[in-house]
């Protein structure tokens, strides 16, 4: 009988400090601030490491994140680190022991100086965010590739520094994969507060494959299991659920929003989330070329003669959207196979845009929502991005 005594207590105690220790070791997991439903993109490594280790190279993944050195594109270097107002009013940019900054000099004394915490973009340009409480505000200098220069952010003044222009949640909606934020009333004013230990950076795997908890789980008790179990796939979208995925950051910002789009999972209806009473600008004037990517698509005869074209027949979602006009020429020209361009005599320049569908029915075009400075100019210079609208642009044709 003593012996049976001595075998359940050593059982129960068994029992007791495996579980004491399954609950320490659930303690250390970090817990995704959008919910347990959502297991975190690093889970996704031990399955899929060859597309995690090159998507996290990605403008995607790079769409906002902490300020690193490695990944500036402007210098910090004694003479090419200043934006100059006027003769008396200077914003330099300087790495210091706790980070890099912009600081303002007038009449060579610091005024106000500022950290980079937060940078927006790694291709075209890059605008930084800087945090003071449970607000961040945008700073007054950042750097484009176009011009390889600082210049203005977008939309601030030429002639003078202004370091208070507040960021709110709407920008990291297409920015990041999530954060966090509440209104609060101050003073009579409603203020919307961040909570920065929410912030997920850049476009994460489950904003495009929705929540992987359930997913992780079960690949990892069936390793062999080639099923794509409770995760979304393009495979399982319609066409409309596709583009919608796409458009829930690249459709502009033109509409009212009723709902936050972090709340939005890949097979939602994207109209949902927005005031139906609210429709996009129309009735001429112009989609701005920024971010209405899926607008400009949408309007093209290519898109509306075909029931299958959507963002990915041209775009691999875990790569970058590269410049190599061939490579995309050959995927317009799989289908437009007998396209007559008669009225081209020069030889060459026909064999030359046979490889180049994209320069003359998708041009650059200026964005009329992002303009910019450059120092010492009151003439606000021009950002270019390639219009989505597939069509045929006369200025091309005549060049």
């Amino acid at each position: 009988m003593r012996n049976r005594k001595s075998f359940i207590l050593f059982f129960a105690i068994t029992g007791m400090i495996v579980f004491l220790s399954m609950c320490i070791n659930n303690s250390k997991k970090s817990v995704d601030p959008r919910g347990n439903s959502y297991a975190g993109s690093s889970n996704c490594k031990s399955c899929h490491q060859s597309i995690y280790d090159f998507y996290i190279t990605t403008h995607h993944y790079k769409a906002m994140r902490p300020t690193l050195k490695k990944d500036l594109m402007g210098s910090f270097n004694e003479g090419q680190n200043t934006f100059s107002y006027n003769a008396q009013t200077k914003i330099r940019m300087e790495e210091r022991d706790s980070g890099f900054y912009q600081v303002l000099y007038i009449n060579g004394k610091q005024a106000e100086a500022h950290r980079l915490d937060i940078t927006f973009g790694s291709k075209h340009a890059q605008t930084f965010l800087y945090w003071q409480g449970d607000k961040t505000f945008e700073l007054p200098v950042s750097y484009y590739a176009s011009i390889k220069s600082w210049a203005t952010s977008p939309g601030f003044s030429s002639t003078q520094a202004n370091f208070y222009r507040v960021i709110g949640r709407n920008c990291f909606e297409c920015h990041s994969s999530f954060i966090n934020s509440r209104l609060k009333m101050t003073s009579g004013v409603i203020e919307e507060e961040l909570d920065k230990n929410t912030l997920v950076y850049g476009i994460d795997c489950e904003r495009c494959h929705g929540p992987a908890t359930n997913h992780v789980n079960f690949q990892q008790a069936h390793p062999g299991s080639k099923d794509a179990k409770y995760i979304v796939t393009q495979r399982s979208l319609s066409r409309q659920q596709k583009l919608d995925e796409c458009a829930v950051c690249h459709s502009g910002n033109d509409k009212t929003k009723e709902i936050s789009t972090f709340k939005f999972r890949p097979g939602d209806t994207l109209a949902n989330f927005y005031s139906p009473w609210d429709s996009r600008k129309s009735g001429g004037t112009e989609i701005d070329v920024h971010g209405n990517q899926y607008q400009l698509l949408s309007e093209s005869k290519c898109f509306l003669k075909s029931n299958m074209l959507t963002c990915t027949t041209c775009h691999d979602p875990h790569g970058n959207a590269g410049s190599d006009v061939k490579e995309y020429s050959a995927k317009c020209i799989s289908c437009h196979t007998n396209t007559d361009h008669d009225f081209i005599k020069n030889v060459s320049t026909l064999n030359e845009i046979k490889v180049n569908c994209i320069d003359c029915h998708m041009p650059e075009q200026s964005s009329r929502a992002i303009t910019f400075y450059k120092e010492g100019s009151t003439i606000k210079t021009a950002y270019l991005l390639r219009t989505h609208k597939i069509a045929v642009y006369n200025d091309e044709e005549k060049k």
